[in-house]
């Protein structure tokens, strides 16, 4: 049975994501439309649950699970198949464990991928192809699990004698108090385990993001695809200006969700998601009564988009990572990015989907250059994965910046620090950090090379460096100028999390009289907040130095931000600019392909900290904050 105007629902998940995947500065908060596609789930399926046992007072648990994985894993399969020769137009970064990559998507475990590797679309350093598919992980787990519990329970109330009306309402209730339950148990586990610290298990994992699916369920106890006389009844006399409020408020909240909300804001994965949930609730219930209430068919064109939502989906980020590539504008990259996908998508949905629901496929499916041009794409597709490096040269980069920033740190230790330290050293013998012609050597080095000495007041007083995945990079150069700074350099550090720091050592008294912020590549809606209340909040006496990011394929947004950044020292005498991205941007070639990072150059390291060294020495001439 067709309900008119689910596919509102279906398309609203739609737009928020591809919001936020293709406009994430506009849409910070977009990623809620997953959670509507997850409620959405938990109640189509358990609507068709009650379908099938009402019609055939049974339930065949093989039979769900066929449809379920037909649904879903060709598509999924077709989209990864079809992308993956097009990886190669991008660089050897964008292929790094790519293998793992595709099978965990096609495991469905991307989300436990993903929870190991610690990441999020927040916080990676080259975007990774198929991350999005972590939402199919929860879905079948989901799918599995509920299945299996609905024809246990079928199965037990058939053996207590119930049979017809009597089973299908007693069904609906046990269900329901299971999905109240369930729903309860999984926002209950996702409170108690939260880390702010570590957001992508509460997150990615199924236990603590379980809830959407069983309130959706809830949902689809009370009102379901199919429904009782009497409620038909009812929603047929349902005034129309109730659903044009019951539906505007939650679409307005939604898009104001999006547009404000934050995936590094606590806020939102403990409060923002559930409430998400209970609008979609709320929606689906709505969009029930409008469809008993109306008439006139749906749209065409909702349908079209609706029936296509999944594999658009699918295809979107990958599509979207190789246009955005060499389409540096951003909105027409995301207008090319959907063509492409929605394009991709409908041949899949009409043309090859068919096949696998049984029904007479698309002719040109049948012909002999679509299998040949399949063998072809499936070939390339195999090379391009055995031939993947398991690390980009970005990660590769920092995961050895790190080891030399231990070492550095181990030098002139005592006997137990030599002896590590030389451990050290046997280990990183082959790595470029320890080459002198490509990377890290020693200390002694690396001052032969720095050029711009920093001056004794700042040296005999107390510095404290704060900085991004960018900082974390020159770390190891960076004690060789300043062997006795309070160090917090962290991949995926933000505005936001640098004001916390920042705000913890002021409140410790721990902050240095010199101050070096350099963070902005991960891009927040409230960087300028951020720092005037670092300004605000800064011990009299404090000299501060702010580092201008930069990211050649966010130059924009980060242009915005670095000009409000150049203006500050005209208002604050205390306060100079490392202008790090007007440097580095008529030479960005000499970065990783991320158009970020450098770690691992020793020749841009460097020159980094030739800027840092001098602007240090510029604002030590300021008497601090008055």
């Amino acid at each position: 049975m067709k309900i008119k105007w689910f596919s509102l629902i279906r398309i609203l998940g739609l737009v928020a994501v591809l919001g936020y995947h293709f406009f994430v500065k506009s849409f910070p908060g977009g990623f809620i439309g997953v959670d509507i596609f997850f409620v959405f789930s938990g109640y189509l399926i358990t609507s068709l649950f009650f379908i099938e046992l009402e019609k055939s007072g049974s339930f065949t648990l093989l039979t769900y699970y066929k449809r379920r994985f037909i649904r879903i894993f060709p598509p999924l399969v077709i989209m990864i198949v079809t992308t993956l020769p097009f990886t190669l137009l991008l660089p050897s970064d964008f292929r790094a464990n790519l293998a793992k990559q595709v099978a965990a998507a096609i495991g469905f475990v991307t989300n436990r991928f993903e929870i190991q590797s610690g990441l999020s679309y927040e916080a990676q350093q080259i975007p990774q192809l198929y991350i999005h598919t972590w939402t199919l992980s929860l879905e079948f787990l989901f799918y599995l699990i509920w299945g299996a519990l609905l024809f246990i329970l079928v199965f037990w109330l058939k053996k207590q004698g119930y049979t017809g009306k009597k089973l299908l309402g007693q069904t609906r209730f046990i269900v329901f108090v299971l999905a109240v339950l369930a729903s309860i148990a999984s926002i209950i586990y996702l409170e108690v385990t939260f880390d702010p610290k570590y957001l992508s298990y509460s997150y990615f994992a199924f236990a603590s993001h379980a809830y959407p699916f069983f309130i959706g369920a809830i949902i689809a106890t009370i009102v379901g695809v199919r429904i009782s006389d009497k409620q038909r009844a009812q929603f047929s006399n349902y005034p129309v200006k109730k659903i044009l409020l019951w539906s505007g408020v939650p679409i307005l909240i939604l898009l104001l969700l999006s547009i404000f909300g934050k995936f590094e804001s606590s806020w939102t994965i403990r409060t923002n998601l559930i409430l998400t949930s209970v609008l979609t609730a709320i929606l689906i219930v709505q969009f029930r009564i409008l469809h008993e209430r109306t008439t006139s068919p749906e749209p065409e064109i909702l349908m079209v988009l609706a029936d296509t939502s999944y594999s658009i989906y699918l295809f979107h980020w990958p599509v979207w990572l190789v246009i955005s590539h060499f389409v540096s504008q951003v909105f027409l990259a995301g207008v090319l990015s959907f063509i492409v996908s929605f394009t991709a998508s409908a041949a899949v949905y009409y043309g090859v989907e068919p096949y696998f629901h049984g029904k007479q496929p698309a002719k040109w499916m049948m012909s002999k250059p679509f299998y040949g041009g399949l063998g072809v794409v499936v070939l390339v597709g195999v090379g391009v994965m055995l031939t993947a490096p398991t690390l980009s040269k970005t990660e590769r980069s920092l995961h050895e910046a790190a080891i030399s920033e231990a070492m550095v740190s181990l030098d002139q230790k005592g006997q137990l620090g030599q002896n590590l330290y030389d451990v050290g050293n046997n280990i990183n013998a082959n790595t470029s950090w320890y080459n002198p012609d490509a990377g890290f050597n020693t200390s002694t080095d690396m001052r032969l090379k720095q050029s711009t000495s920093i001056s004794d007041k700042i040296l005999n007083s107390s510095q404290t460096v704060l900085g991004d995945s960018v900082m974390v990079g020159v770390v190891p150069y960076l004690a060789t100028i300043l062997p006795d700074a309070d160090v917090d350099a962290q991949v995926g550090l933000n505005y936001d999390s640098i004001l916390n720091s920042f705000g913890k050592r002021v409140k410790a008294g721990t902050i240095g009289k010199y101050v070096i912020i350099s963070a902005g590549t991960n891009v927040t809606s409230d960087m300028t907040a951020d720092v005037q209340k670092i300004i605000d909040n800064a011990p009299k006496g404090t000299r501060l130095v702010f580092v201008t990011p930069y990211d050649g394929k966010n130059k924009v947004v980060l242009n915005e931000f670095n000009t409000y950044l150049k203006s500050l020292p005209n208002k604050y005498k205390w306060i100079v600019v490392a202008d790090w991205a007007s440097y580095i941007e008529p030479q960005e070639n000499r970065l990783w392909a991320d158009k970020i990072h450098f770690a691992g150059k020793q020749d841009v390291a460097i020159e980094y900290l030739n800027l840092l060294a001098h602007s240090l020495n510029e604002v030590a001439k300021s008497k601090g904050k008055p």
